[in-house]
């Protein structure tokens, strides 16, 4: 079994590991912001990276340990005791990429470059071969997170973050990241809801490019997020000879429900981003309605109010909106009338006390700080007061 990685945005590691826990078995932990750690089979990585909605990415973990964050030769130190030439062959190329956080006398590329001396000088020692590395185009490529004291070195088996899908072809200027949209999907109960009650509505009254409610779709039918990529860069890596990539994804895909079609609704005051989320819909190859509508008169549109996800404006890169307290306050009252299961949002910036203003009309049950975008937001969920209570996390 390796030691896995799995890197998600800072604030959703709940979710990953319940993600880890549904796919294969694992017992995930916490090990640092946006970090979760658990154990895997070969087979199981290319899976997880092949079928997860939540992660960007996964790495094999070569050394987690606490070093002197003062101190740049601890990490070479750290290096060093890694036997890299049982890990890859001295004819590839490789890289090193690093990401610091915390207070340190050094800089991730400095990181990155002592790193990379590291893999250098134990392949001379060892096989007395000098390995070459390509910062453009590797064969390898080896990750390092610094977080404070904490070190972690691993081999990266996702290449390109995870979050970017494939499908989307219209770019709203606002867009959304999938992995956001379906942890909101998920936060809104509404895939639980399916299984008893297959017509209950999600809509999104905000839906920009259609992220929200593509993911919906796609989850529902579990339509692998990789389906748009196939291809994982790990045949460099020894530990994962003699695995057959396609017949992980053969057996993923034997498990799409594309015929099934939820009720999922993406609504829009704007044409343009109609338009768009169509294009989008298509090139994922599902199908939704769509309504050209004004968010604030959610109640005139429809009779059944199921669950309802969406990202409204921040109000941060576009300006404010004199009107955007108007539509929160006519969602709210036509959510405090007809919602079945929950409203889910995120928001921040000036948006963020509005939105929850309006909203007090209804129950907070969830309240997640997350760190998306060098932007610190918030994930939001509500029910109708006339609901069980549930906790409401800080």
């Amino acid at each position: 079994m390796l030691r896995v990685l799995g890197v998600t945005i800072p604030g959703l590691e709940d979710f990953l590991c319940e993600e880890i826990r549904e796919l294969i078995g694992a017992t995930p932990a916490k090990v640092a912001p946006g970090k979760i750690e658990f154990l895997a089979s070969p087979e199981d990585v290319i899976l997880m990276n092949y079928m997860s909605r939540t992660a960007t990415r996964f790495l094999v973990v070569l050394f987690r340990g606490i070093i002197d964050p003062m101190n740049l030769e601890n990490i070479k130190k750290a290096a060093l005791e890694v036997d890299w030439p049982t890990l890859f062959h001295y004819e590839s190329l490789f890289a090193v990429r690093a990401e610091r956080t915390g207070n340190h006398e050094f800089t991730s590329v400095e990181v990155a470059a002592t790193i990379g001396e590291a893999i250098v000088e134990r392949f001379l020692a060892d096989t007395g071969n000098r390995i070459r590395a390509n910062l453009r185009r590797p064969d390898v490529l080896v990750r390092a997170y610094v977080t404070g004291n904490l070190l972690i070195i691993g081999l990266d088996t996702s290449g390109e973050s995870l979050h970017r899908r494939g499908y989307r072809i219209f770019n709203h200027r606002t867009s959304l990241n999938p992995i956001i949209a379906y942890s909101l999907v998920k936060l809104s109960k509404w895939l639980d809801t399916l299984r008893k009650d297959p017509e209950v509505p999600l809509i999104d009254p905000m839906c920009g490019g259609g992220t929200i409610p593509i993911e919906a779709v796609l989850a529902t039918q579990k339509v692998p997020p990789g389906k748009w990529r196939r291809y994982y860069p790990v045949e460099h890596i020894h530990l994962f000879s003699g695995v057959r990539q396609e017949e992980v994804m053969s057996w993923a895909d034997s498990f799409i429900l594309r015929d099934l079609n939820p009720c999922v609704v993406c609504m829009d005051i704007s044409p343009k981003s109609i338009a768009g989320a169509k294009l989008n819909a298509d090139s994922a190859g599902v199908k939704m309605k769509f309504l050209l509508g004004d968010a604030s008169k959610l109640g005139e549109y429809f009779n059944r109010i199921g669950a309802v996800v969406t990202d409204p404006p921040f109000e941060l890169r576009m300006g404010r909106n004199r009107r955007l307290s108007e539509v929160f306050r006519g969602m709210s009252e036509s959510l405090q009338e007809r919602l079945e299961l929950r409203f889910s949002a995120i928001s921040a910036g000036p948006a963020l006390p509005k939105l929850m203003n309006a909203m007090r009309v209804l129950k907070l049950v969830y309240n997640r700080r997350i760190l998306y975008g060098g932007v610190e937001a918030r994930l939001l969920a509500y029910e109708r007061r006339n609901t069980k209570q549930e906790s409401c996390e800080g």
